[in-house]
């Protein structure tokens, strides 16, 4: 039997990525990585190798997010693309297997790290700290996947609790962040636990850590929660339109038509209900956005005859490049000269990094975005400032990198707006991992958001992380509902990631501590 106790890395890979993929089981998340943690503890002390280690890591974070991203499953067969239905096989398994590998290839780094830091005299000592060290270096490497195109922070822990107001609100004191370290300390002290079930001593203090953990994360989490208070601040009626035309259609020379008249129909509708603000989703209509353009033309035209302002994704194009905008148009016909630009774009989608590289050895990965030349990505958080509140802008990507979100709300946003394609999910548990995301920008940044996606979901996000008006997917319709300018700030957004610093230092502590362990041990001999 002890040969194979190496499938609990698998099992608790799948079990963990499948909270994430569908939240209504996140209670399963508190216990899914046990067995994958009693392994790795019960082999870490036996002297085995980092390489056994590293191979180890590897099978656990490749089932999970081979898990979590199955829904890339769901493109095919990607008519929006003109591919074949063998192209798009090919091109569903590079995108499903390619980024599971990217991801697994640096995170399972987290296991010979940890083996390693655990041969430091003070976890020798302190055997009790070993769950601790884990949870921190778990944190690290999910934080660490915001740094650079190649980590992409879609599968974080937090994901799993969306559904559990008393603990998502967490994060508006410690961010996401805190909630995934809750998570991973439970899941470490209980597998010590049992790992070490003989010693009455180490059982007690394994449970109190664990009972501990969670009941800070309830308390934590509800104070968040309950000291919310999404009504607080100047209400306003926001809409956020879902015109169902997806990437299938709205690239076609004869969409544009229905896309007008979607869109027109559903703005009359959100001012007959008393909206001031409409948002209409990622470029809704591919073309740029000017005084002479049509599509300029087109919305100035709405928000003119509805009096509405009408934020809306489009194309900008300046001396520096083309970028994914976001454009505000208001009831005098003015197009706001400030543009909100995408900060961070789609690897592969808008941009092919290492462009030269990926053109000789895949070109199929440079030719799988809708467009021929690369995006430039926007460089600040544009604040909308005109009449009535401060409108911070997301574009889709963005939602998943929560420092942005806590840019804006310092630059001033009191409200944020979120145009999404998503178009590309279909109705796969990527576009509701997606929303699942934004709720956690609202908690974490105290802010309403008014989430408008091409083919769902759509809605309006409180600062709670309550969702309401939701449009389900592949369905046209519209969310309405009031939302609050607020000028308040959260404790995260003052304090950002300090908890992950903290862990950085905590984790660096231990070699640096064995570095002047070593040279007072010299000294003594000398």
């Amino acid at each position: 039997m002890k040969k194979y106790k190496w499938l609990f890395l698998p099992l608790s890979g799948v079990l963990t990525g499948l909270c994430l993929a569908f939240p209504a089981m996140g209670f399963l998340e508190w216990f899914s990585m046990i067995p994958a943690l009693f392994f790795l503890f019960s082999v870490v002390g036996e002297g085995i190798t980092l390489r056994r280690l590293y191979g180890y890591g590897f099978c656990y974070y490749f089932f999970f997010y081979l898990t979590s991203l199955h829904w890339f499953l769901n493109l095919y067969p990607m008519e929006f693309l003109g591919v074949s239905r063998g192209e798009a096989v090919m091109l569903v398994a590079v995108c499903w297997l390619g980024l599971t590998l990217l991801q697994t290839i640096f995170a399972a780094l987290v296991f010979p790290l940890f083996g390693l830091l655990c041969r430091t005299a003070v976890i020798k000592r302190f055997a009790l700290l070993v769950p601790l060290l884990f949870a921190a270096q778990a944190v690290i490497a999910e934080w660490s996947q915001t740094l650079t195109w190649m980590g992409v922070p879609w599968a974080r822990l937090a994901l799993g609790q969306v559904e559990y107001g008393i603990v998502r609100g967490g994060a508006a004191l410690f961010g996401s962040y805190f909630i995934s370290l809750s998570v991973v300390l439970v899941n470490a002290y209980l597998a010590f636990l049992i790992l070490h079930r003989k010693s009455i001593f180490r059982v007690r203090v394994c449970a109190a850590v664990a009972v501990g953990a969670v009941l800070v994360s309830l308390v934590t989490g509800t104070v968040g929660y309950l000291t919310a208070n999404p009504e607080k601040g100047e209400p306003i009626v926001v809409a956020a339109v879902q015109g169902n035309v997806g990437s299938d259609l709205k690239w076609t020379a004869d969409s544009r038509t229905k896309s007008y008249e979607v869109y027109e129909k559903y703005t009359a509708m959100a001012a007959a209900k008393g909206a001031s603000i409409v948002v209409f989703p990622e470029t809704f209509i591919p073309d740029d956005l000017s005084e002479t353009t049509s599509l300029g033309k087109f919305v100035q035209s709405l928000a003119v005859r509805y009096h509405v302002t009408v934020f809306c994704g489009a194309f900008h194009t300046d001396e520096n490049g083309e970028y994914n905008a976001v454009f505000a148009v208001y009831p005098d016909g003015t197009i706001d000269e400030n543009v909100y630009a995408k900060r961070h774009l789609v690897p592969f989608g808008e941009y092919v990094p290492w462009r030269p590289f990926i053109e000789v050895v895949f070109p199929m990965l440079a030719d799988i975005g809708m467009l021929s030349d690369d995006l430039a990505p926007g460089t600040d958080s544009a604040v909308f400032d005109a009449e009535g509140p401060r409108v911070g802008a997301l574009l889709c990507f963005d939602s998943i990198y929560e420092i942005l979100t806590r840019d804006s709300v310092l630059d001033g946003a009191e409200l944020l707006i979120l145009p999404t394609n998503d178009s590309w999910f279909t109705d796969s548990r990527g576009v509701y991992m997606h929303h699942a995301q934004a709720r956690l920008r609202a908690v974490e940044s105290g802010r309403w958001i008014v989430r408008a996606a091409d083919t769902g979901i759509s809605s309006v996000i409180a600062p709670d992380g309550k969702s309401y008006a939701e449009q389900p997917p592949l369905v046209e319709g519209m969310a309405l509902a009031t939302a609050y300018a607020r000028e308040n700030v959260t404790l995260y957004t003052r304090i950002g990631n300090l908890l992950v610093w903290l862990l950085i230092a905590a984790v660096l502590a231990l070699p640096v501590a064995e570095v002047v362990w070593w040279h007072q041990n010299r000294r003594r001999k000398a």
